[in-house]
């Protein structure tokens, strides 16, 4: 069959890069040929609207300080590494429209649902299979975000979703809000699967870095740690054990090193890090397929997926409320046994639905 991924491959993001890697090579195996769709903008809703002045707001506030000329040199490399490297290797053509017939596409994974945010391409039809040249369409590990159904009807597309949605052959959510709120739109009760980098073994493909010695990974994105207690803690901990902090991807002065890594050698840091402190779903998500010390700081926009997967897993006291909580949860270790067991069964699941959905 030929297969087609709509996802979010174009962000500039490592964990957007695994996953659509995961995704496209799970299917392959399955002996499909894949293919990428890129995201066709739709409407800018809101108060999620986004202007140019946002994204020169957005810069000014990553490259504001003393120290502006390191801020800007790592942003600036981010986008050029993913911009010249990293997107050709996961086979993504930026800006390409594809509109060539498939007999699949799979929508997903992660906030391809989620309309209530501020992105380049605001709410679009086409995330929820509108326009798309196919027989069938279904979503995998798809996620709503911090959206649900009153957020849907104060911006006016609640009937819209509600529409699209029924003409999906299958779909599949990552998280506790997403099938509830498909629940609540169209009375359907959607699959529950793992984000895609917990079902693929990179191993061939991740790529060494040169040691730093002991190290603690700090992995978020600008402008969201920022709370000097949060920071003093984070700082404490490495300190007082002799840990080099390492930040991947994005420049803060707090910490020791700075790198903007191959996404598979990122996967190679995690691997072989002390342990990470982390606000990410994917950097949670990296620190658990690597069965890791870590802890996670839940933000306001990531609350549903995250806190979903840490409870999925068993490990909802990875979750630091307090800037105190920090050390307690560093120090403390996890049983990864019966984590790393219901991996492989969520692994195996996914599997079979993507080959069960590809097939019929």
């Amino acid at each position: 069959m030929k297969v087609a991924i709509l996802s979010m491959q174009e962000v500039r993001n490592y964990g957007s890069f695994l996953q659509a890697w995961s995704l496209k090579h799970n299917i392959e195996a399955l002996g499909h040929v894949c293919d990428f769709i890129n995201i066709t903008p739709g409407d800018q809703l809101g108060q999620y609207k986004q202007s140019r002045f946002d994204n020169v707001k957005k810069f000014v506030e990553r490259v504001c300080g003393l120290d502006f000329y390191k801020r800007i040199y790592y942003f600036f490399r981010f986008r050029r590494r993913f911009d010249n490297e990293f997107f050709a290797d996961l086979g993504v053509k930026v800006g390409e429209v594809n509109n060539n017939h498939y007999d699949v596409v799979v929508i997903g994974s992660d906030e391809v649902f989620n309309c209530a945010q501020k992105t380049w391409f605001g709410f679009s039809r086409q995330l929820f299979g509108e326009g798309l040249n196919a027989d069938k369409v279904i979503s995998y590990a798809a996620s709503f975000g911090a959206a649900d159904v009153k957020t849907m009807e104060e911006l006016g597309v609640k009937d819209v979703v509600a529409r699209l949605l029924k003409n999906f052959s299958s779909l599949s959510v990552r998280d506790e809000n997403s099938y509830k709120t498909i629940k609540e739109l169209i009375d359907v009760e959607s699959l529950m699967h793992v984000d895609p980098v917990l079902i693929y073994d990179y191993d061939i493909h991740m790529k060494p870095v040169a040691s730093f010695g002991d190290y603690m990974i700090v992995y978020t994105y600008p402008n969201r740690i920022t709370d000097r207690a949060e920071i003093n803690k984070i700082c404490e901990y490495a300190h007082d054990r002799n840990l080099k902090l390492i930040s991947i991807g994005h420049y803060f002065s707090w910490c020791d090193k700075v790198i903007v890594p191959h996404p598979f050698e990122v996967l190679y840091l995690f691997k072989n890090a002390n342990c990470i402190v982390t606000d990410t779903f994917h950097g949670s998500v990296f620190s658990i397929k690597y069965n890791k010390r870590f802890c996670t700081i839940v933000r306001g926009m990531n609350n549903n997926k995250l806190t979903y997967l840490l409870r999925q897993f068993g490990l909802s006291f990875r979750i630091a409320k307090t800037p105190n909580d920090i050390e307690r949860i560093l120090d403390e270790d996890i049983d990864y046994s019966s984590v790393n067991n219901q991996i492989a069964r969520e692994k195996e699941r996914s599997v079979e639905y993507l080959d069960e959905q590809l097939r019929s």
